[in-house]
């Protein structure tokens, strides 16, 4: 045997020596552990895994005396976050166990990197039974990840939700050429931006980053339906594609507007007009322009005194509607009012008309008229009776002869 030979004999039987000792406790002693498929074989073996990997290990261990209240805990060195336990139970003496957890590897590692699996049989009396498994973690040859994406939870119909997207190379090599598509498809618009070329690791060079990150605007169609949509964010280059999904609540173009109506019914009667008013209050933080379309029936004659509006942020604009009818009857009209292309609200009226404008308020006048013809004539009597002269009376006198 050449002292090569004998060198790397001693090594390894020195590393089983420790992992027996290691292995074997009061508890009893740990036969088995299986990575990936992998049989461990003491502790010498190095088990390759990628980063992101779940890592199903399977313990197999004998108990050496009855103990209650016992569970197998594995977990990746330099992180307790990636661990996994099983259920307690119990275990008697010489009997041998087997029980299987799965172990989430790190994402955030070097392209590649050695990493220590902890594995420990526990009873809750305070005795253990402990091993190791080496790990030779690696990346991805390929692997761009969706690191951060930062955008509202809420957009109005018409404006723009705006994107704030950061990607990081995952991988093993250089990620090149890497584009972002972001899109809602319910609504059928999407905008793309162009990354660049990303390294595998950071460093000093400004042209050699690992991560990157920009902004990608969706223009939110004026008259998108309200709701709730999804937001896809795909990150694709020649070498591979990763995607991921956020929410955004769609609220209405009129969503900062209240519009207020001062009486939606009024009675008068036909040939008269009667006033019903409309007020448009925009409490949003930049001017709206609204317009009015009427929707009346054959008739009725409505009237605005304004049809096109334009509301500054914090303000509000009343607008006078004229309604009248040449016949009697109840009838139903309305507003519509439009902003931005888009219905804000539609406003419902009702109309009663009544008679005729003869039988009711021009009774008067024709009073009136009657009233005045006879006056006329008692002046016109009188002032007859005034300027007539009276008859000279004869004057008879006696004469004498």
């Amino acid at each position: 045997m050449t002292y090569t030979n004998k060198l790397v004999f001693l090594v390894a039987a020195l590393l089983l020596a420790v992992f027996a000792v290691s292995a074997v406790s009061a508890l009893g002693t740990i036969n088995h552990v299986e990575v990936n498929g992998v049989d461990a074989a003491g502790g010498v073996v190095n088990v390759a895994s990628f980063a992101g990997d779940v890592l199903p290990v399977r313990v197999e261990f004998t108990a050496d005396q009855t103990v209650d209240d016992v569970r197998v805990k594995a977990w990746i060195s330099g992180g307790r976050e990636y661990s996994a336990v099983t259920e307690r139970f119990d275990v008697l003496q010489d009997s041998t166990y087997s029980r299987l957890v799965s172990v989430q590897m790190p994402s955030n590692i070097d392209p590649s990197e050695s990493l220590e699996l902890n594995v420990v049989v526990e009873a809750r009396n305070g005795d253990s039974i402990e091993t190791t498994v080496s790990i030779a973690a690696q990346r991805e040859s390929y692997v761009v990840d969706v690191l951060d994406v930062a955008m509202d939870s809420k957009v109005k119909a018409g404006s723009s939700l705006a994107l704030d997207i950061v990607l990081k190379n995952r991988g093993r090599h250089l990620a090149e050429d890497t584009f972002v598509r972001a899109s809602i498809p319910a609504l059928g618009i999407e905008a793309k931006g162009y990354f660049g070329d990303l390294s595998s690791v950071d460093t000093v060079d400004p042209d050699k980053e690992d991560a990157a990150e920009r902004r990608l605007v969706l223009r939110i169609p004026s008259d998108a339906p309200a709701g709730v949509y999804t937001v896809e964010i795909e990150a694709y280059n020649g070498d591979s594609v990763t995607t991921t999904v956020r929410k955004v609540a769609v609220v209405g173009a009129g969503a900062d507007t209240s519009i207020v109506s001062s009486g939606s019914s009024k009675t008068f009667a036909a040939g008269e007009k009667a006033v019903y008013s409309l007020t448009l209050v925009n409490s949003g933080d930049k001017i709206r322009v609204y317009s009015l379309v009427l929707d009346t029936p054959t008739g009725l004659t409505v009237t605005s005194d304004d049809s096109v509006l334009a509301v500054p942020a914090g303000s509000s604009r009343t607008v006078k509607l004229e309604v009248s009818a040449a016949k009697a009857g109840k009838y139903n009209f309305g507003v519509n009012v439009h902003s931005d292309g888009a219905l804000v609200q539609s406003v419902n009226y009702m109309a009663s008309v009544e008679g005729s404008k003869i039988a009711g308020g021009n009774a008067t006048v024709l009073l009136t008229v009657i009233l005045a013809i006879i006056f006329v004539v008692l002046l016109v009597v009188l002032i007859v009776l005034l300027t007539r002269k009276p008859k000279k009376s004869e004057e008879f006198g006696e004469s004498y002869y």
